[in-house]
């Protein structure tokens, strides 16, 4: 864990982060399209945003002295952060499977050529694992926590919920052409229950890496749609019902998860959080 830090250094690694973000989008809009058609520019555009956007939070990590969110891999890491997050893990494979079986059964292979399906992973892994934990558990809730007070719980409770309500609110940007509004809704409300889930699970771990990795299986299990239509699966449809049903289930995910996240970090275990 850092040392406690002062709000503005906290508030600027913040903005930082917001800076590296809206520059990273630039410079990948100024690459050529060349020869290239359009859904595979679109990809290699996509994707070279997501690599100067780590590569930009990378070095606000260094040129902020917490070099330990990135190196930092305690023993036995990985099984605390496995048997942590046994539920999350346990869903996704469920989702895995289930999606995995339902593709097969109604369109037979993969219709997405393998070209875009390495592509449409990558980016999956880079954007939803490392640029969303890299931002929200690495940044927000660290920096948050460090001002808010260091090795308190107090302070690690703040930086775990202020972190998980951006994490959630960043999804309102798929409300753009997207017609899909309840779903979306509902995204935002269970994004932020499960951003809390992973935040206490990094608690635990002090391993974002792991974070990183877990990210990614929950999110390629609910996608795994995609790969077989060849085109973006609506959350409405990954959470089933109608506008109502998505959105109640929506909460009851947040509740559910955000109180698994509870447990993790009671009182008991701040030995291991500090």
């Amino acid at each position: 864990m850092g040392k406690k830090i002062s709000w503005i250094k906290c508030i600027s690694a913040i903005l930082c982060a917001e800076a590296v973000c809206i520059a990273s989008s630039f410079l990948s809009k100024l690459m050529p399209q060349g020869r290239l058609g359009d859904n595979l520019y679109e990809q290699l555009v996509y994707l070279t945003y997501l690599f100067l956007m780590a590569i930009g939070l990378i070095s606000i990590l260094c040129l902020f002295k917490r070099k330990d969110v990135l190196f930092s891999r305690p023993k036995g890491s990985f099984i605390t952060g496995c048997s942590t997050g046994i539920i999350l893990i346990s869903y996704a494979t469920y989702m895995l499977i289930t999606n995995l079986l339902n593709g097969l059964k109604d369109h037979g292979t993969p219709s997405m050529s393998p070209l875009f399906m390495f592509l449409y992973i990558i980016g999956l892994f880079m954007g939803a694992g490392i640029g969303e934990e890299f931002i929200f558990r690495g940044i927000f809730m660290n920096f948050i926590r460090s001002a808010a007070g260091n090795d308190t719980r107090k302070g690690l409770i703040i930086g775990m919920a202020v972190s998980s309500i951006f994490f959630g609110l960043l999804h309102l940007t798929n409300l753009k052409g997207n017609p899909d509004v309840a779903g979306t809704i509902g995204q935002v409300i269970y994004a932020i229950g499960i951003g809390f889930y992973l935040a206490a699970i990094y608690a635990r771990t002090k391993n974002i890496w792991f974070n990183i990795l877990l990210h990614f299986y929950v999110d390629i299990s609910a996608l795994l749609k995609t790969l077989f239509i060849n085109s973006d699966v609506s959350i409405s449809e990954v959470i089933g019902g109608d506008p109502l049903q998505v959105i109640l289930r929506s909460v009851l995910i947040c509740v559910a998860f955000g109180g698994l996240g509870l447990f993790i970090i009671r009182k008991s275990k701040m030995p291991e959080l500090t």
